[in-house]
């Protein structure tokens, strides 16, 4: 295993192991036992941070944002069947997408045959997309001697419930940021190969310009809080502030380590400072940024600060972050995003169909699914 700098810090190139299955593993106890860490949030909220220091400690394995469910395939549909072909393929872009990040392009020959020998190897109970996607975390987890396989895409927490029912070994950490610092990163997001992320293709830089709007990330906040919230106090659920880690990002590990059940390693605060949008990228510096709270007020305009408190007052309040402007309603400060906000959605949608698509269905079926859970319970 190496790493590949062409596409960042975290990108690791595999040499793709072709040894026989561990008869235990896959026979006695099913895939989707395997265990499995997902660190959730809402976009800009430092899932990136968090993920490098639990991929810092030697049990772990951190992914890429795989962007497999509700991409590749919805943890809701437990109809759909799929052949061993579409089942390999299926293996072979999550290893390229680990492997070359995501916009590193469609699996290679090398990386297919991986994938219909991984899926050969698997009993007929675990040729489902979901044991599939254990499978292949699992397997990779295995080959580079750690014991936990951690994924990292963001909008997982829309998933998050479903994730803890389909993997019992589960366990999932979301990260809870300033709002106001969670616009201003997505603000400036455009601006990542500027600040030297340039694996990054301009495509993706033009779509991060018009994805940004303080209405639509302000409610995207809000939203991901919201499941964040509703999963509070389950066993294999935790959340943390980004904030609390800045300050003392020790405790932070410590925490994690604890939630996990593993031994605390001081390695896991020596990670990258690598994909921040308000810092240059540097590999040379390590830890936590202390310098990365409190930015927001040099990128946001009054207006933005005003719209996103007014939107998430009572959730801002509720993880102790004080408004700016006490909640006031001042509409001319205002007026600019909202008379703005239709031309941003066109945009959205002329740029990115696909994914807006994608974030609006798994937002309102978690939500959906949360009311249902809150009034079995009650």
């Amino acid at each position: 295993m190496q790493t590949n700098q062409r596409h960042g810090a975290s990108a690791t190139v595999y040499h793709l192991n072709q040894r026989e299955p561990n008869p235990r593993t896959t026979e006695a106890t099913s895939t989707l036992s395997a265990p499995l860490v997902f660190v959730t949030g809402a976009s800009r909220s430092g899932t990136t941070m968090l993920a490098r220091m639990l991929g810092a400690h030697s049990q772990i394995l951190t992914f890429n944002e795989l962007h497999f469910f509700g991409s590749l395939w919805d943890p809701h549909d437990d109809s759909r069947k799929l052949s061993a072909r579409d089942l390999a393929e299926l293996a072979a872009i999550l290893l390229a997408r680990q492997t070359n990040g995501l916009w590193g392009g469609s699996p290679t020959d090398v990386e297919r045959a991986w994938g219909r020998r991984l899926v050969s190897q698997l009993p007929d109970r675990d040729c489902t997309p979901a044991a599939l996607f254990a499978a292949t975390l699992r397997r990779l987890a295995e080959d580079a001697s750690r014991t936990y396989a951690c994924e990292q895409t963001p909008r997982n927490i829309f998933y998050a419930r479903r994730l803890l029912e389909l993997y019992p070994n589960a366990r999932i950490v979301h990260i809870v940021r300033d709002p106001r610092a969670v616009l201003a990163s997505q603000k400036n997001r455009w601006r990542l190969r500027q600040l030297g992320a340039h694996h990054l293709p301009m495509s993706e830089m033009l779509r991060n310009r018009v994805n940004y709007h303080p209405l639509t990330m302000g409610k995207l906040w809000a939203r991901a809080t919201e499941e964040a919230l509703r999963l509070d106090g389950h066993p294999r659920f935790t959340i943390l502030r980004f904030e609390d880690l800045a300050a003392n990002a020790e405790e932070g590990a410590r925490h994690l380590c604890r939630f996990l059940g593993l031994k605390y390693e001081s390695g896991m605060l020596e990670i990258p400072r690598w994909g921040s949008s308000n810092l240059t990228h540097d590999s040379g510096h390590k830890g936590v940024a202390p310098e990365a709270v409190g930015q927001w007020r040099e990128h946001l305009s009054r207006g933005e600060i005003r719209l996103c408190e007014r939107i998430n007052q009572l959730l801002m309040q509720r993880f102790n972050y004080p408004l700016e402007h006490g909640g006031d309603q001042d509409g001319l400060s205002t007026l600019t995003s909202l008379i703005s906000y239709p031309l941003h959605v066109a945009g959205v949608v002329a740029l990115n169909p696909v994914r807006a698509w994608i974030q609006l269905r798994a937002m309102v079926r978690a939500k959906a699914v949360g009311h249902r859970a809150q009034g079995a319970e009650s």
